[in-house]
């Protein structure tokens, strides 16, 4: 099929800048579904693994990620955190199970596009090859020992119940390990013959009858948060330490109800964790066990991924909104400031969007790109009228593309 896009001059120039690395770009002139239809085509000529798109609220994330779909399976939505309700288990949960299944994306696949919001990126996130570590391999006739993986399964954000009814969940019964995993759909049961695993099969939750057999399963983290024996015990000693400097001022302050409340918060986290049963709803916690943390522009390497900027005027101020807006009292250690976070992103293989042909205060624009682009009404069921358009845009001499992830609106851009 003639696509037209790539007989425009301008839009080979915008390729062979970002094949050369010479970016950050900027691309005016495009709008709305115009702007995925020309990310996702650029994303296809440059030939790079995986591609990054950033946008400033979750309903143009929604749109985004829906009009991809028409060109591509291949692309998944990272919703950011709530930083007031994350925990909170009727949010939590699918949340989490959302941005785990990105994840594994990231580790399992080679190609694909993600989506995700400005905040997406201001979280403080542990590296991806720590929680590849924290997942667990299982194959036919491998010996596994029960108790190891009881605490295994708990410390990877796993809740142990006497029969499984949900995601997250596993339990124990004889020589049957039953797991529901935040990435799948169904549960899975591995069965044992002494210690040696005789079957894994996924099953139904309500009926209990077999799905489909399989040689071998990988369980993710049910948590992003997984930390190992020696990252708790030493983010626990962090913890303390700055807890009793605090309490210290307070009470020199004479401030002793705040300072009774600060050792009573982590005495009760430090018990939790040294008796197993506050592994979860580390994030606010996370700089103490893991100081070297990411973000999730990180998971996407410089020079193997390009990084588009939906309107990156309107990220910053998103960012700025989060950053101090929403932020309770000692939650800023929690985020990534705006202005690194922006700094971040420009990079050799960063495309910025924009409407308009506009300045970016404080981004760097090597080289600028404009689209002639002319956005037309709905024409809902009018094909008629359509097809007249069609032949005179034609005779006009445009280049015509209709945009099937928009399917209400029509576009053109000019040769």
């Amino acid at each position: 099929m003639e696509n037209p896009l790539l007989e425009l001059q301008e839009y080979d120039n915008l390729v062979q800048a970002l094949k050369s690395g010479k970016g950050p770009l900027q691309v005016t002139g495009t709008l709305d579904s115009q702007k995925v239809h020309l990310m996702y085509e650029l994303g296809e000529a440059s030939a790079f693994s995986w591609k990054l798109v950033v946008t400033y609220d979750d309903t143009r994330a929604k749109e985004i990620y829906d009009d991809l779909r028409s060109f591509t399976s291949r692309v998944w939505l990272y919703p950011a955190k709530d930083l007031l309700f994350y925990s909170a288990d009727i949010h939590g949960n699918l949340m989490a199970r959302q941005r785990i299944a990105v994840l594994r994306r990231l580790m399992e696949d080679r190609e694909g596009v993600v989506v995700t919001t400005m905040d997406g990126l201001m979280d403080h996130l542990l590296p991806l090859k720590y929680l590849r570590e924290q997942s667990i391999t299982v194959e036919s006739g491998q010996v596994i020992d029960l108790d190891v993986w009881k605490e295994r399964l708990i410390a990877m954000g796993y809740e142990r119940v006497a029969q499984v009814d949900g995601m997250g969940q596993f339990s124990i019964r004889g020589g049957i390990v039953d797991i529901f995993p935040l990435t799948e759909e169904v549960p899975v049961r591995i069965e044992l013959w002494d210690d040696e695993v005789d079957s894994i099969r996924t099953f139904d939750l309500e009926s209990q009858r077999s799905v489909e057999q399989l040689d071998a399963v990988t369980i993710y983290p049910a948590a992003e948060v997984v930390l190992d024996k020696k990252q708790l015990e030493a983010g626990t000693d962090r913890l303390r330490k700055e807890a009793k400097t605090y309490e210290k001022a307070l009470r020199e302050q004479h401030k002793t109800e705040e300072a009774h409340r600060i050792h009573s918060i982590i005495e009760e986290l430090a018990d939790g964790l040294r008796e197993g049963w506050k592994l979860g709803g580390l994030d606010a916690y996370i700089r103490y066990f893991c100081p070297d943390t990411v973000s999730f522009l990180e998971y996407f390497p410089k020079g193997e991924s390009v990084v588009y900027l939906d309107e990156p005027a309107r990220l910053r101020e998103k960012g700025e909104t989060v950053e101090l807006g929403y932020l309770l009292p000692g939650q800023t250690e929690l985020l990534y400031p705006v202005a690194e976070v922006m700094a971040r992103v420009q990079r050799p293989l960063t495309v910025m969007l924009t409407g308009l042909d506009q300045k970016l205060p404080g981004m760097k624009v090597n080289h600028k790109f404009s689209i002639d682009v002319k956005n037309v009404n709905s024409y809902q069921n009018s094909f008629e009228i359509l097809i007249k358009d069609l032949t005179r845009w034609k005779k006009e001499g445009y280049r015509v593309i209709l945009l099937s992830a928009s399917r209400t609106r029509a576009s053109r851009l000019a040769s």
